[in-house]
């Protein structure tokens, strides 16, 4: 081998050299959900972002934002309207729960609080998901849900009861990725879209449901929005599975705007929102076991939502949401692509 392709040699295998310990060097990590980059270092742990959660309610209480690290450019809504921060509920708020619901992904900076709040005395039911990147907020996600005369459910505000499993780590051995996690709430939203009996979601024996403050799932306890007119969810079957076997929910033409912002592997909790579109071509609909049910509602509208799902050995186990009726395909600004008025016919 002559001395210059001898060094031309030595030079190339040099450089796959540093290409091949540049690409080892490189951290491993999974590209969170909506993340730009595969590589995304966590700078604010779960109890750092539970501090930024518990911060935005004491200041939503004293009805100040001034305390909050606000991005210059944060972004606020509310039941999917974008308005400034300090206006809506900001300032018809008297009172907040001093504990609810909490959850936080460290990896794409989400965290999450449900619980209730008071407006001029009045309760509400209210869900919060707000993201944290360098040390300021930049995203607040509210659906605020007040008592009106729309059929929906609405719990005792003193007697909620958040379920402890939310915040319990999950051994090793019953723990599922990350996409698995998104995979199986994406599956009880298929579930529930135009839901004829057919069950394409695992569910735990003890599958409960609270949404609004109260069970939905329990028989004697709940009244589901829009299940018909002559019957709650929970009268008609108690449990998770039995209400989907019996196409309970058909009436549910679309789940649209599904996003899942936030995910936990270590308690196996997934935060989703998205639109529940009542389309009412029909008002009478049949259940699986033959009984006729009635639309509460007859013209179109949607709900929005936060839900969130705990999943324990790969099937959800408890379901939490917050929703409230909002217009007819309306959409969510947070949600960008294919996700805006998917299934638009």
């Amino acid at each position: 081998m002559s001395n210059r392709v001898h060094r031309w040699h030595t030079r190339l295998m040099a450089a796959a050299g540093a290409t091949l310990l540049a690409t080892t060097a490189t951290p491993v990590m999974a590209q969170a959900f909506g993340e730009r980059s595969a590589v995304n270092i966590p700078t604010c742990n779960r109890d750092c972002l539970i501090g930024y959660a518990r911060d935005y309610m004491a200041a939503l209480a004293k009805k100040d934002p001034s305390s909050l690290k606000l991005a210059a450019d944060v972004q606020f809504t509310e039941n999917n309207v974008v308005i400034p921060i300090g206006k809506g509920l900001w300032r018809s708020i008297s009172k907040v729960a001093p504990t609810g619901l909490e959850a936080a992904d460290p990896l794409t900076g989400q965290v999450a609080w449900f619980g209730v709040v008071w407006e001029h005395g009045e309760p509400a039911y209210y869900a919060m998901r707000m993201r944290v990147q360098n040390d300021k907020i930049d995203q607040i996600e509210t659906v605020v849900h007040r008592r009106t005369g729309l059929p929906a459910p609405f719990g005792d505000p003193d007697k909620v009861a958040h379920h402890p499993a939310f915040n319990e780590v999950l051994p090793p051995d019953q723990r599922v990725s990350r996409a698995r996690l998104i995979a199986v709430a994406q599956s009880y939203f298929n579930t529930v879209e135009r839901n004829d009996g057919t069950v394409f979601a695992p569910f735990t024996e003890d599958c409960g449901r609270l949404e609004n403050g109260i069970s939905t799932t329990a028989p004697g306890k709940g009244v589901s929005a829009e299940p018909g007119a002559n019957g709650n969810a929970a009268s008609l079957a108690s449990g998770c599975l039995e209400q989907f076997k019996l196409g309970i929910y058909y009436i549910n033409k679309r789940i649209r705007e599904r996003r899942f912002p936030l995910v936990d592997e270590e308690r196996g909790v997934v935060i989703a929102s998205g639109f529940f579109d009542h389309d009412n071509e029909v008002d009478r609909y049949k259940l699986t076991d033959g009984r006729e049910m009635k639309t509460a509602l007859k013209w179109p509208n949607s709900i929005t939502l936060l839900e969130a799902f705990r999943v324990r050995d790969g099937a959800i186990q408890e379901i939490e949401a917050v929703f409230t009726y909002v217009p007819y395909f309306m959409h969510n600004p947070w949600a960008t692509g294919r996700e805006h008025g998917e299934q638009g016919e």
